[in-house]
């Protein structure tokens, strides 16, 4: 694992895909950003808390210690019986979820309980509409969850995160 610190210009490119791939942002002008290089992606800190992974293949996804508080995306809120499968990285599938916002297959999508803590991040497999339709199979392909080789223990972005207003 490298860790370098990027100029807000960097940063601002990243944030820029991001936005074009369907995530907001709450920070308007980050103090400081870092890239964290992992073997197979890269996590964008900004102002040291993880926001973003960025994936080989240009895909971008909120990070768990971010979400709420720097970024925001669509999200699916699932029952307290998906929710243990859904931290051990089960995809989400439609008999566990409550609600959810609309979104489009492959937009990036938050996972949360109905207590509306983020507990996963990945991609739609479907649109939202459909799901309201059909009403059953795979929604959500699980790509970050809780203590996965994503997740860097800062001791700034250890609190859990509320995603009620996203």
């Amino acid at each position: 694992m490298k860790r370098i610190q990027i100029r807000r210009k960097e940063a601002a490119r990243f944030i820029e895909d991001a936005k074009n791939q369907k995530i907001s942002f709450r920070l308007n002008k980050p103090e400081s950003a870092e890239i964290v290089e992992l073997e197979d992606a890269k996590i964008l800190l900004l102002n040291r808390t993880p926001a973003l992974i960025i994936f080989p293949d240009g895909r971008i996804i909120p990070h768990l210690q971010g979400l709420g508080r720097i970024t925001v995306c669509p999200i699916v809120v699932v029952d307290k019986g998906a929710v243990e499968y859904v931290v051990k990285g089960a995809d989400v599938m439609m008999p566990g979820v409550v609600k959810h916002s609309s979104f489009s297959e492959g937009e990036p999508v938050a996972v949360v309980s109905e207590d509306y803590v983020a507990i996963a991040v990945g991609v739609a497999l479907q649109d939202s509409e459909k799901i309201v339709k059909e009403g059953k199979g795979k929604i959500v392909k699980n790509l970050h969850k809780p203590n996965d080789k994503f997740f860097i223990g800062l001791s700034s972005s250890a609190q859990s995160n509320s995603v009620q207003d996203a």
